[in-house]
């Protein structure tokens, strides 16, 4: 059947319509008539591409030699103008869907970098002509596709992610058998200019000293790790703990004028340019002195650094305990005297520090399911006169938002392009009280 081509989703696939029910289809976009077959009449009906009969004048040759299998950046055969229009109605389309948000907005703020800005890659490790290779899993199957190069992984992770595996080939380690429970199973990189970080995921086997000695001798790996982890079909690879190999517990970088050291386990935005751009952003928001802010999900103290002028005192607070010994590591780093990080559930203790004291704004960057109920009744419920809501999931944070304008009024919200060639984006939210 043809098919036209009229939007977006939320996952970059093409929506035509069929008998006025939205039709999901992967590798086309807005402006395109396809062919294309119908696979699935469920709630939503799916179509598989056949054919492009007319091109989008937007459309690009994607310069990566894995587009087609991997999925993983399903807008790069677009032009970038186009990447961030689209990004805007998606944001537009999840405010409005959810929160009945209609006031125009900005556009979404660039990325100066559209290739090579990811410094950090997690890649599962297989087996293929008995080499071991990364690959991800296509969309909606179980079937790998081995990645040889990255377009957007910066330059010196995949130089560092390139250089591992030729030496675990190099003495003939095997990829992760879930029946022996032993070999390769994951390799995770982060790196900045010339220093790196890295962690070998595998099963019950320690990595010999021969191969440590060999990993060793990578120009510009400044550390490595292992983690074992056995558990069948985990939510997350990477263990809480690892054993070091060689080099120092955590990788400093910098962000805008401050230092921060990273240990494995901590998070640190992917895209570090962007990241400052939105961290800068946030505190141009804050006009005048405050007493107290409370940063939830603060992870290594990146915002508490960026804000620690804007107030008297700054509470952090983050569960991944890692990530609060280098918070508080980096405030001693940068001089901040005035930050204190707290490891806990952001709820309940963003509950306990109102019951006992006043704060002025409340910042929160949550993960992708956005805020929990008890948060959101917590803020409701308190006398904070300001919130900044930092989000990488347009639909969570508009369902988030419908909830808290019982006592809050938006006042400004802008996007960001985080990660481009995805259709990911990040967006930042100000918040304040009603009669305040």
């Amino acid at each position: 059947m043809r098919l036209e081509i009229v939007k977006a989703g939320i996952n970059g696939e093409g929506i035509g319509f069929h008998f006025r029910k939205p039709v999901f289809i992967d590798g086309c976009f807005p402006g395109e008539l396809v062919e294309c077959e119908l696979t699935d009449e469920g709630r939503h009906w799916r179509g598989k591409l056949i054919k492009i009969l007319k091109k989008s004048p937007r459309r690009i040759k994607s310069p990566c030699i894995h587009s087609r299998s991997c999925g993983a950046c399903p807008l790069m055969a677009l032009n970038y103008d186009e990447q961030l229009r689209i990004k805007k109605q998606l944001l537009e389309g999840a405010l409005y869907k959810y929160c009945a948000y209609e006031e125009p907005l900005d556009d979404i703020v660039a990325s100066k970098e559209t290739f090579r800005y990811r410094n950090k890659c997690s890649l599962p490790v297989f087996e293929k002509d008995g080499k071991l290779v990364n690959a991800l899993y296509c969309k909606d199957s179980n079937h790998p596709t081995i990645i040889q190069s990255c377009l957007i992984h910066e330059e010196k992770t995949e130089e560092i992610r390139l250089a591992i595996l030729e030496v675990l080939n190099r003495h003939h380690l095997k990829a992760y058998d879930r029946h022996e429970k032993t070999g390769i199973r994951q390799l995770v990189v982060r790196a900045f200019e010339s220093s790196a970080q890295a962690v070998l995921v595998t099963g019950k086997e320690m990595i010999s000293k021969e191969v440590v000695d060999d990993l060793k001798k990578i120009d510009g790996l400044t550390s490595l790790f292992q983690g074992i982890n056995t558990r069948h079909n985990p939510v997350q690879l990477m263990p809480e703990k690892l054993r070091p190999l060689f080099g120092p517990e955590k990788i400093e970088i910098k962000a805008g004028t401050y230092r921060l050291k990273l240990s494995p386990q901590a998070f640190f935005q992917l895209n570090r340019r962007q990241a400052e751009r939105i961290y800068e952003d946030v505190s141009n928001m804050i006009r005048d002195h405050k007493k107290l802010i409370i940063e939830a999900y603060c992870g290594v103290g990146a915002i508490s650094m960026y804000l620690h002028d804007k107030a008297e005192r700054i509470i952090g607070i983050e569960v991944i305990e890692k990530a609060v010994l280098d918070a508080e590591e980096n405030a001693k780093l940068n001089h901040v005297k005035n930050a204190q990080f707290l490891c806990g559930d952001a709820s309940k203790l963003v509950r306990k520090i109102l019951n006992r004291e006043k704060a002025d704004l409340l910042v929160v960057d949550p993960p992708r399911t956005g805020l929990d109920e008890e948060l959101i009744e917590t803020i409701l419920k308190s006398k904070i006169s300001e919130v900044i809501y930092i989000s990488c999931n347009p639909a969570t944070l508009s369902k988030d938002l419908k909830l808290l304008e019982q006592k809050y009024r938006i006042v400004s919200i802008r996007g960001y392009d985080m990660f481009p060639n995805t259709p990911h984006i990040e967006t930042i939210v100000l918040l304040q009280k009603l009669n305040s």
